[in-house]
């Protein structure tokens, strides 16, 4: 019988400047459109604030835009 438990990862809980940079670059996408995966990573945050999982398996496999 095989037990198919997943790993227990402490979360880790991003600064207040981190946050604050990343609603920066997300309240602003025309002066960040030059850096998609800037971009991309800001909303990551920002959502796993909010306390949302972000599969990254289907972030991944997205295009960036350009």
């Amino acid at each position: 019988m095989q037990h198919n438990r997943q790993p227990m990862i402490p979360t880790a809980r991003p600064s207040p400047v981190f946050c604050a940079n990343a609603r920066q670059v997300v309240a602003n996408p025309e002066q960040y459109a030059h850096r998609p995966l800037l971009r991309r990573l800001a909303w990551a945050v920002l959502m796993n604030q909010r306390g949302r999982i972000v599969d990254q398996t289907i972030l991944a496999g997205m295009p960036v835009e350009q």
